[in-house]
């Protein structure tokens, strides 16, 4: 089913963490404006894309951006809304980072009904919107031994999994994985070998695009 059916022009909006703002990016686009270029580029008619993603954002971070009344109306008003959410929850800090190495099912699941309480509070906004969520990658890849390297890629792959089973049931929601579009170092950002760089986000936003 399309995302817009509409006579007026598509109208999306990037919520979330660093990835929805675009940290990293060395040509400044982020996800929003490589986004408007992969739609552009396919003859849609769109508004240019709204940015609400906040550099080291967690859940509590989003839901407070969503009581902000602009904010409750440009999401009322979008036809389609990119949601990156949870890595910070996850992995954000040193306390973080322990409770998701030694109970990691622990900090999942309750990060995931935190994601949950997130897209419940968008979908009551906008009942009609489509929801993108996106996935987890590994950041560490280039620094991590290869036992560590190991482990990671399986907490984001259950992370992701855990995510498909959370919204499977959930109309107007789709998950949206990105893992495998940044194992190339050429996608990892030059600035801070940590977030995507533009190579990084266009592969995603092509993803998105293609999906919409």
């Amino acid at each position: 089913m399309p995302v817009h059916s509409g006579s007026g022009p598509l109208r999306v909006v990037v919520l979330g963490d660093s990835v929805a703002h675009g940290a990293g990016d060395e040509q400044r686009l982020g996800l929003p404006g490589w986004l408007d270029r992969e739609l552009r580029a396919k003859s849609s008619v769109v508004s240019a894309t709204l940015n609400l993603g906040i550099d080291g954002a967690r859940t509590a971070n989003v839901a407070r951006v969503l009581r902000e009344p602009a904010v409750r109306v440009a999401i009322g008003q979008a036809d389609v809304i990119v949601l990156s959410v949870g890595g910070n929850d996850l992995y954000g800090d040193s306390w973080a980072r322990l409770f998701s190495t030694v109970w990691p099912w622990y900090q999942r699941e309750r990060t995931l009904i935190r994601v949950e309480g997130v897209v419940a509070v968008i979908q009551r906004m906008n009942p009609s919107a489509r929801i993108y969520l996106l996935g987890l990658y590994n950041p560490y890849r280039r620094n991590s031994v290869a036992a560590s390297l190991s482990w990671i890629d399986t907490q984001v792959n259950l992370w992701d999994s855990g995510l498909i089973q959370e919204f499977a049931s959930t109309p107007g929601v789709t998950v949206v994985r990105i893992v495998d579009l940044l194992v190339r170092d050429d996608r990892i950002s030059p600035i801070d070998h940590f977030h995507p760089g533009a190579l990084g986000y266009a592969a995603i936003a092509r993803r998105l695009a293609d999906a919409f």
